[in-house]
């Protein structure tokens, strides 16, 4: 804990607002399932909402626009305070009005939208307030991952389930009051975003050596070097929507329903484990070698999948989901430090789309193989982009500063 106070005091009140941000929309996730059930909609409607989920992926060059357009600062602050609006309208809505329950799966769809803006614009945000300082940048997304997976995953969508039990205007409430705190946050660290730009600026002035010392990043990415970063996002995305749902289904067919609960167990205990991972390792050594060293752990991981034991697919998902976290933040944080600012909220958006390409296209083609063959070789065939992945990774992750 001692080195969270080492981060600069805009990047603490970004933590902050994280970790409001984080748990207010896992509350809000956890609590669709059952208020579909409880409100009566019908079942369809959670098939839509995760419809709209998907397209909603493909809106992220829209929201990169707004960001660009308008300012990572203005469009996070706006877009974070419209949530909590949105959720306090419907919360003091007249239940008995028979509108009511189909105003939840409206402002679900609504939340997925104001969302990709979020994510796009914390991205660039992060970087405004980090001053351009590396260190400081790699240690705040160390702990990013753990907020991520304990106070949301874990933490957020449990409560969100319980509390829908209780009042479904409660946890739109809680969801509001989390989203207006975390707004407040923003504006708490303004002063101090101002500080860090103007530090970065005047620093801008001295020689390069100097910036080095200082560990600020000299910025300069070739067109290919974007292409491949790009690339590397496809094939993450892609390799667990190609083996992942349909090898869940194919065990819980095999072996049992309850089987499921024990897959997801083990995967949530990995993802947790993997922040903590990434965490440490982030002081010790540079974002390449961690991405790579997370690619190897998935490609380990798939083997141990393509044997049809399920001991070995215990271990083989554990693997892929400390693996895939140990590769998504160094990517994502690379890009951070890589890309020069003008490009980077259009690469942020466009690197979104080229995800949820991925995302969607892994799906239909694992729902076609599964379907056709077996859904047993799916694990052995997501090798081929794994392995593609590995040279992509080392090539374009950033070298960083040990």
């Amino acid at each position: 804990m001692k080195n969270l106070f080492k981060l600069s005091t805009a990047l603490r009140w970004a933590l902050l607002g994280l970790t409001f941000s984080e748990i207010s929309n896992s509350i809000f996730e956890g609590s669709v399932v059952p208020s579909i059930i409880i409100v009566g909609l019908p079942a369809w409607a959670l098939a839509f909402n995760r419809t709209f989920g998907v397209i909603s992926d493909f809106m992220s060059p829209a929201a990169a626009w707004i960001v660009d357009k308008f300012g990572s600062f203005a469009s996070l602050s706006a877009a974070e305070f419209c949530e909590g609006l949105l959720c306090l309208i419907v919360a003091i809505l007249p239940h008995s009005w028979l509108g009511w329950k189909w105003s939840l799966l409206a402002l679900g769809c609504l939340l997925l939208v104001t969302g990709q803006i979020i994510d796009v614009a914390s991205e660039i945000f992060e970087v405004d307030i980090s001053g351009d300082n590396e260190e400081m940048l790699i240690e705040y997304s160390g702990y990013v991952g753990i907020i991520m997976s304990v106070g949301g995953t874990l933490f957020g969508t449990v409560l969100g389930s319980a509390l829908t039990s209780i009042s479904i205007t409660l946890v739109l409430i809680i969801s509001s009051v989390l989203s207006f705190a975390c707004t407040l946050t923003r504006f708490l660290s303004r002063g101090s975003i101002l500080s860090a730009t103007s530090a970065s600026l005047n620093d801008d002035n001295d020689d390069n050596e100097t910036d080095a010392q200082h560990g600020i990043p000299q910025r300069h990415t070739t067109k290919s070097m974007r292409i491949i970063l790009l690339s590397c996002t496809f094939f993450l995305s892609l390799i667990p929507s190609l083996y992942g749902g349909y090898t869940t289904l194919g065990y819980a067919d095999k072996l049992g329903s309850h089987i499921t609960t024990v897959i997801y167990a083990v995967t949530g205990v990995a993802t947790i484990a993997s922040s903590y991972m990434y965490l440490r390792a982030s002081k010790k050594f540079s974002l390449r070698i961690i991405g790579c060293a997370g690619v190897i752990s998935m490609i380990i991981g798939l083997i141990f999948l393509s044997i049809p034991i399920f001991w070995s697919a215990l271990i083989g998902w554990a693997l892929m989901d400390l693996g895939y976290s140990c590769t998504a933040r160094p990517l994502i944080v690379s890009r951070q430090l890589l890309i020069e600012h003008d490009l980077l909220t259009k690469f942020s958006g466009w690197a979104r789309l080229a995800s949820a390409l991925a995302a969607a296209g892994g799906s239909w083609l694992g729902w076609i193989i599964s379907q056709h063959y077996t859904w047993q070789i799916l694990p052995t065939l997501s090798l081929v982009p794994a392995i593609i992945l590995l040279p992509a990774v080392w090539s374009s992750l950033h070298k960083g500063r040990k």
